[in-house]
């Protein structure tokens, strides 16, 4: 898996105008991610469950959001940087 995905950025460095959409998308989900973590506790869905699961739950969404929006901006700056070699 994780040489899978070191191949798939190394191919993509080649092309900066290919991450970019990738970065975004990244982005994206992230704060999408953000927003629900966000608006969690007024959902009368969540309601069931346990308040340690609850917390658990909302925290680790939050940590993922953090984790894909840093990858985001780390893809974002490689392809600004690569795109800035090539000219």
């Amino acid at each position: 898996m994780i040489g899978d995905s070191t191949m798939l950025l190394s191919k993509l460095q080649k092309s900066p105008e290919k991450m970019v959409p990738i970065g975004v998308m990244l982005l994206t989900t992230g704060l999408m991610m953000l927003v629900v973590g966000i608006l969690w506790p007024q959902s009368p869905l969540l309601a069931h469950l346990a308040p340690d699961w609850n917390d658990f739950l909302r925290g680790f969404l939050f940590g993922i959001a953090i984790v894909f929006e840093t990858f985001s901006v780390v893809v974002l700056v490689s392809a600004a940087a690569n795109k800035r070699k090539a000219l």
